[in-house]
């Protein structure tokens, strides 16, 4: 459907607004989006541009009572607990919904508060399927390491017996054995349980580390981008891991280009005032104001995968193990942080939010 993009007036919006932690849309007295806050975008799996200057019902799928009265400019305050509504496309949540006027021209703020079950889902806890599958990789990794070494071990031993044409069957198996050993050490990353050491860094050395790695790695038609905050304070990480994270997102950015000579992988910082989660420690609301993200004008992740991007095993690639995304989650969450996908537009982005450690880093 086109933007309805001539309907919306210059619109400063209130700094209270937009640093709100509960997701918040301004919509006009036609129920089309005029804004939206930090939070609303990652309730909504969605960026900005996709939803501003659409109607509502367009970017939020609702009982059809509810989209007759937000539509109606008579309407100007509504609320419905425990309410269901579609986001992202297809995903399907559970809110407390609230429509209370704003302003002088009939404009409506909408307030979307996620039940306890979503809230904890958006703040990044881990969930039973992924705790399952951890406990598996570890003791999978338990069972199948010492093997490995035996199998390779007498590989490498008949290498010695036999001729040139024996040879390379050993060779095989010992490459085989390599893979095998690479694909359990990423699933023990992703059952290690515990939070990562993290002290203040600047989060551009490891930018520019991973993007030195991934630039050696020579994608085709592939072109690569920055837009960095200059004023981004310190975050609050690991230095490894924020390498392992911006490697994993770059290669499948990068990957997803693959056979195209426009590709276009942009790696971005800036500051997000007001998102946080409760990670559902105890310690209530951490605020994330550090976003990092890797964009690529790919096809996209296909509607029906992006409920489980994150999961162990979840893939869309032929010879994939969908192991990469599950440890950029973990990572991001063993760090306090949370990582999100949405479809913005032609862009496919992952952005990653982090908390602050105060002191400002250098691009």
């Amino acid at each position: 459907m086109t933007a309805l993009t001539s309907s919306i007036p210059s619109f400063d919006h209130d700094e209270f607004i937009q640093s709100h932690p509960v997701a918040t849309l301004l919509i006009d007295r036609g129920g089309v989006v005029l804004f939206v806050n930090a939070a609303a975008e990652q309730l909504c799996n969605t960026g900005r541009s996709a939803m501003v200057g659409r109607r509502i019902h367009d970017v939020i799928a609702l009982d059809r009572g509810y989209r007759q009265r937000m539509n109606d400019p008579a309407t100007a305050a509504l609320f419905a607990h425990r309410a269901e509504i579609a986001v992202g496309g297809r995903r399907t949540i559970v809110v407390d919904m609230q429509m209370v006027p704003y302003g002088t021209a009939g404009h409506r703020i909408l307030a979307l508060i996620p039940s306890d079950s979503e809230a904890e889902l958006m703040g990044g806890a881990i969930g039973r399927s992924g705790r399952a599958a951890g406990a598996a990789a570890a003791m999978l990794a338990h069972e199948v390491k010492n093997p490995l070494a035996g199998i390779k071990g007498a590989a490498q031993l008949l290498a010695r017996q036999v001729d040139a044409g024996g040879e390379r069957f050993t060779t095989l198996i010992c490459a085989e054995v390599d893979r095998i050993a690479t694909l359990i050490d990423q699933m023990e990353h992703i059952s290690r349980g515990g939070p990562l050491a993290c002290s203040a860094i600047n989060l551009y050395p490891p930018i520019h580390q991973a993007m030195e790695t991934a630039r050696a790695r020579q994608f085709p038609g592939v072109r690569f981008t920055e837009d960095f905050d200059p004023s981004l304070p310190l975050v609050l990480g690991n230095h490894d891991a924020m390498v392992q994270i911006l490697l994993n997102l770059v290669t499948n950015a990068c990957e997803a280009l693959a056979g195209r000579d426009d590709g276009v992988v942009r790696i971005a910082t800036a500051y997000r005032h007001g998102l946080s989660i409760d990670n559902g420690d105890g310690r209530g609301r951490i605020a994330l104001p550090i976003e990092l993200s890797v964009s690529d004008n790919g096809p996209g992740v296909p509607m029906d995968m992006r409920g489980d991007l994150f999961a162990p095993f979840v893939t869309t690639k032929r010879d994939g193990r969908g192991l990469g995304l599950a440890l950029v989650a973990k990572l991001a969450r063993d760090m306090g942080g949370t990582v999100q996908h949405v479809r913005d537009g032609d862009w496919t982005r992952f952005r990653v939010h982090l908390p602050a450690a105060g002191r400002k880093g250098t691009p």
